[in-house]
């Protein structure tokens, strides 16, 4: 980014900076498909999926997890 453009972002007050994030998260998230998830992550997440398919006695159901949370 050019240094103008930071300098005038970090002006604004944590009301707007808060604004200015939701408003470019939701043109991130409505086109998912073009971000692109790093392999760690789907490292991570099948590591946690074959846990659970290894040991499904210890998992909760969606249920039970809504019953106490939600």
């Amino acid at each position: 980014m050019e240094d103008a453009l930071i300098k005038e972002l970090s002006r604004l007050n944590k009301n707007e900076k808060i604004i200015l994030v939701e408003a470019l998260w939701d043109s991130i998230a409505s086109d998912p498909e073009q971000v692109d998830v790093p392999e760690h992550h789907k490292s991570f997440l099948e590591e946690r999926l074959q846990s659970l398919d290894n040991d499904t006695a210890n998992g909760k159901s969606w249920d039970e997890i809504r019953e106490k949370y939600l």
